[in-house]
């Protein structure tokens, strides 16, 4: 991964899925406050040393156990910190974790033929409705399939299927289908989940095409979002993430048992 992959002025997933998830105004904010979680970085760890081995030393940082409550301790803690530059940093358990479930992975039989002769890490560019776009795509198989690695509480078909719908894994997928001139229709999307606590078992989950489809309308239907957004900035200098007319509230369905 290049170095500005993440300061290109660029339409991505990520933003599509916060606009989805809430609206422009909240992805906007998002965006510009973004701060990983633990798991985030646990998951940063894990894509390095599965997908860019190599890099893992330019990539993260394991801060060194130390009582940092001591004199001693907040010392070489902050000697450390002085080396750590534009790395992750992740603790020594972190470390151990992300080094645990790349082994789980490379023991699956199906996950490894999937990241067998694949790239990693793949940076595409590209135009839809006007606007410039990116995708970050964890491995694109030589034979075209696209091939992406998430850490998970549960793996098990229920819950990552719940998982996946609740984190727009599908939307996700579509947009990367469409980074790489093909759509939903005819590109094969896997994903390989790993438990983020013992025994971090993996499964490998291939998307159906209607899956990807309902993806990819609601790419179409954030870029439409995003664009109206962008309009009313322009004009007026700001917008109103819920509008500016009184909404009717409908309570949902489970309210109204009697």
């Amino acid at each position: 991964m290049s170095d500005d992959y993440f300061d290109r002025d660029a339409v991505s997933a990520t933003l599509l899925k916060a606009v989805i998830k809430q609206s422009p105004v909240h992805a906007v904010e998002r965006m510009r406050a973004f701060e990983p979680t633990a798991n985030m970085k646990l998951g940063t760890a894990l894509h390095a040393k599965v997908l860019e081995p190599k890099r893992c030393g330019e990539i993260l940082a394991v801060s060194p156990d130390v009582d940092r409550r001591t004199k001693a301790g907040k010392e070489a803690y902050a000697e450390f910190l002085e080396n750590v530059e534009n790395k992750t940093v992740i603790t020594a358990s972190q470390n151990e974790s992300a080094n645990e479930m790349r082994c789980k992975i490379l023991e699956h039989p199906q996950a490894v033929s999937l990241l067998k002769d694949s790239q990693t890490e793949v940076e595409k560019y590209f135009e839809y409705d006007c606007f410039n776009c990116k995708a970050k795509i964890d491995a694109i198989h030589n034979e075209g399939f696209i091939v992406d690695v998430k850490t998970t509480v549960d793996a098990s078909p229920d819950a990552f299927a719940k998982q996946s719908a609740n984190l727009l894994y599908h939307m996700q997928l579509a947009w990367y289908a469409k980074s790489v001139g093909r759509s939903w229709k005819d590109c094969d999307c896997y994903v390989i989940a790993v438990e983020n606590t013992t025994p971090h078992s993996v499964a490998v989950y291939h998307y159906e095409r209607d899956a990807l489809e309902f993806g990819w309308k609601l790419c179409k239907r954030a870029v439409r979002i995003w664009k109206d957004y962008l309009a009313d900035v322009a004009i007026d200098g700001k917008s109103f993430a819920y509008g500016t007319d009184a909404l009717d509230l409908i309570l949902p369905a489970w309210a109204e048992r009697v």
